[in-house]
């Protein structure tokens, strides 16, 4: 691929800084948690939702972070994309770029708690 060297160590320090923001999220989920057990019970389904999609998003971000990761490394981006273990991000990303990462796992997509 003959990534640049500086191009390479930034997409390592910004798959890093992912990272960091994502164990973030793992604090917030926490107090999350905490208030969803004081919210009263009929409004606990809208709370574990909305939980549910912060989750996600770290998820996300975890993804991303190992993408750039990979790409810094030189890895090429079919190869990174199939890789991907969110598949709907896969596709997601794959279009914005011109790949079809059709034959990118299903498995090991969003888990839910």
């Amino acid at each position: 691929m003959g990534l640049a060297a500086d191009h390479a160590a930034l997409l390592r320090a910004v798959a890093e800084a992912l990272l960091q923001a994502r164990g973030r999220i793992d604090g917030v989920e926490a107090m999350f948690s905490d208030l969803i057990r004081q919210t009263a019970p009929e409004d606990r389904s809208a709370a574990l939702t909305q939980a549910q999609s912060l989750d996600v998003l770290a998820q996300e971000i975890e993804a991303l972070s190992g993408v750039l990761q990979r790409l810094g490394q030189g890895e090429a981006p079919d190869q990174v994309l199939l890789a991907v273990p969110l598949a709907n991000l896969s596709v997601r990303l794959g279009a914005g770029v011109g790949l079809n990462p059709a034959s990118a796992p299903a498995s090991d997509d969003v888990e839910l708690f």
